[in-house]
């Protein structure tokens, strides 16, 4: 099945609501729609991903839009996982942002695997600077060594 895919430029705005809902049930941090808003606003690109209708899978990134460009957010409905839509998600992303340079990415632990069969492959000088609450929450949750 195709995933109907549209992007910032055609797609009308979002519920936010459910986008919020989407970034959570996808493994993500539960999340304000408000904030969730601000962030997909002000992002050079945004993906969205519909079956029959439905938003089902999303994705957004910000980019300098001539060296490199960070991807955030990548979430398909675990209800919909494992039938091609991250694929094609993938497919669409790269194509977009690959011509911009780098994609960096910060993935939760249990998703790497996924990225790498994308060509996303691991820094070994990636740094993260965050309130002492954040990294502390961070460390415990497996991504800071």
């Amino acid at each position: 099945m195709t995933l109907q895919l549209l992007t910032k430029k055609t797609c009308p705005e979002p519920d936010w609501k459910i986008l919020a809902n989407l970034i959570e049930r996808g493994g993500l941090n539960a999340r304000d729609p408000q904030l969730v808003a601000q962030a997909f606003t002000n992002s050079a690109f945004c993906w969205y991903g519909f079956h029959d209708g439905k938003l089902i899978a999303t994705a957004r990134a910000i980019s300098d839009l001539t060296w490199a460009s960070y991807l955030a957010d990548v979430v398909v409905d675990p209800d919909y996982q494992g039938r091609g839509y991250g694929a094609q998600l993938m497919d669409e992303i790269a194509q977009t942002l690959l011509p911009f340079g780098k994609i960096f990415i910060y993935s939760v632990c249990d998703k790497v695997e996924f990225y790498k069969r994308y060509n996303f492959h691991l820094l070994t000088t990636g740094m993260v600077a965050a309130s002492y609450e954040r990294i502390s929450a961070m460390r415990q949750q497996g991504y800071i060594a």
